[in-house]
């Protein structure tokens, strides 16, 4: 939809009837609320996905700095990065990654080689922190272990898929009992080197046993709220059992309204930004769908029904889920009953989200039908009969768990600011978080569906068709793909933005009945880079002007 008009985020009739309440955080007049955030790892899903979500709500995401927190195979520093907590004091609120601060990240923490011993020193950051400050609110998240190892691009790759094969025939052997499948087990197990699995299971022991302790941790009152996330899990395998251990822990503990557990990681971070910017405005949302119902839908790489993973998120942002009427309509893409009912099924849910934003409605739109990528039949239709900056968020990016978090952060910490936006005099400060969430949304639009859709796909034609593996690129091609692909996604998203936000209006706030809008107006500058020595995501950074 081409240079048509309409009020952003929220729309005036929905933000004019809300009972505005005081902002979500309390501190000092003039100084924007800040939230210090040790990142699962480098990438820009937990790192800018954060900072904007931030962003748009007006607060100050602070990260270590960048060459403490490694990249790629390189881990980073957690005792350095611990040192880095032991001076911010001057915060509003903490956000912790137990895989960086422990391990030194994501793809540290799925190998045997960081001591438990150095990852529990590392950890009593979190303990010094809460004698410093015995009010502050800090949230943590943890992993549970993804069943797969990371692709390296050596011999352990061979491995890769048995392992998972192995974890799933181990778990259901061993801990359900299904006997009759132990002689796959141990042909499985037969073609898997000894020092791979036992280097697995080792990781997979000592992360459990600091799963463990964090649950107890939250028990004790160091943490505030805990998120373990199951990174890319199955309804079987040795994560579930993992599970299962700490669920029944936490219910020991009596700590189950402190501690979420749910399929999902990259998200967590943003997720829990945006809990501590909203804190307080206890959002309720409405879940309506697009095929069939996420509590008889399960996503891919998760092992519980995405309704199900819809509460567990919502309740780590703050909020609950409602059957009525509610401050938020989540708009989730689930497949059809059936494949000839695709298109009609489709043309109802984007006529519906319409109706919705016409009537003031905010909405948040989750995309999790695909791994890894936005579905092009969903958001071409909404192209081109949406006002998409109308939408308060939108996500189709790797996982179920990862879309959804994603979106429920960014569209969670935009509405609370939207509420809480009647304090204060003058309007000014207002336009910074109105760009920062339309640089965010143009932001997702652009990755999740043309950069994953097109872009990517011929990015990795064209890698293979010159024998390089588009995971494991040389420092040389890179540098070649860094430029190859800042060639074609730069004026992409130009275009994107000409086509879908240029001359849209966009809510800066509301102050008594009056509604401030500004209109967006151009792209003025875009980064691109590979963040990573691989094709698989890209650091994309537009940055808008409004007027």
């Amino acid at each position: 939809m081409k240079r048509r008009t309409l009020l952003a985020a929220t729309g005036a009739a929905g933000l004019a009837t809300v009972a505005l309440g005081g902002p979500a955080f309390a501190r000092p007049a003039g100084r924007r609320p800040s939230v210090a955030l040790v990142p699962l790892d480098d990438r820009p899903v937990n790192t800018y996905c954060a900072e904007m979500t931030g962003a748009s709500a007006d607060a100050e995401v602070l990260l270590p700095p960048r060459n403490l927190l490694g990249r790629f195979f390189t881990p980073g520093d957690g005792a350095g990065i611990a040192r880095w907590l032991d001076g911010a004091d001057r915060v509003d609120g903490y956000v912790i990654s137990v895989s960086m601060l422990a391990y030194g990240g994501l793809i540290a923490s799925r190998t045997a080689a960081p001591a438990l011993a150095d990852a529990l020193r590392n950890l009593e950051a979190i303990r010094r922190l809460r004698a410093r400050r015995s009010d502050a609110v800090i949230e943590v998240h943890d992993t549970i272990q993804r069943l797969a190892i990371t692709s390296t691009g050596t011999d352990l790759d061979n491995y890769r898929d048995l392992l998972v094969q192995w974890a799933k025939l181990y778990d259901q052997v061993v801990n359900l009992g299904q006997e009759a499948l132990r002689g796959q087990l141990d042909a499985v197990r037969a073609r898997i080197p000894d020092a791979v699995v036992e280097d697995y299971l080792a990781a997979r022991a000592r992360n459990h046993q600091v799963n463990r302790l964090m649950v107890e941790w939250v028990a004790d009152g160091t943490i505030s709220h805990l998120v373990l996330s199951e990174d890319d899990t199955a309804p079987v395998g040795l994560a579930r059992a993992e599970r299962v251990e700490l669920e029944a822990l936490v219910a020991r503990l009596g700590v189950g309204d402190r501690v979420e557990i749910f399929p999902g990681a990259d998200e967590v971070n943003a997720l829990l930004v945006a809990r501590v910017v909203a804190a307080g405005a206890a959002p309720t949302y409405r879940v309506e769908y697009a095929g069939v119902s996420g509590e008889g839908w399960t996503a891919a790489l998760e092992g519980i029904p995405f309704a199900e993973n819809i509460r567990r998120h919502v309740t780590s942002v703050g909020g609950r889920v409602v059957t009525g009427d509610a401050d938020i309509v989540l708009a989730v893409n689930t497949p059809s009953a059936a494949a000839g009912q695709r298109a009609a099924d489709l043309d109802a849910f984007v006529g519906r989200i319409g109706e919705l934003l016409a009537a003031g409605t905010p909405v948040i739109v989750v995309d999790p039908l695909i791994v890894n990528k936005g579905d092009h039949d969903l958001v071409s239709r909404m192209e081109s009969r949406l006002d998409l900056p109308a939408l308060l968020s939108y996500s189709g990016w790797n996982t179920g768990g990862n879309a959804l978090g994603l979106a429920l952060a960014h569209g969670t910490a935009r509405w609370a600011y939207l509420r809480s936006s009647g304090s204060g005099f003058g309007v000014p400060e207002l336009r910074g978080p109105a760009q920062a969430h339309a640089e965010y949304l143009l932001y997702r639009f652009v990755k999740d569906d043309p950069w994953k859709n097109v872009v990517q796909v011929e990015a990795y034609a064209h890698a293979r068709a010159q024998g390089w593996d588009p995971l494991a690129l040389t420092a040389e091609q890179k540098r070649y793909f860094d430029g190859w692909v800042r060639d074609r996604l730069v004026p992409l998203t130009e275009r994107y933005f000409a086509d879908h936000f240029a001359g849209h209006e966009l809510v800066l706030g509301v102050r008594g009945r009056k509604t401030f809008t500004a209109t967006l107006d151009r792209v003025t500058a875009v980064r691109v880079e590979l963040p990573w020595d691989r094709l698989f995501e890209v650091t994309l950074e537009p940055s808008l002007r409004l007027r």
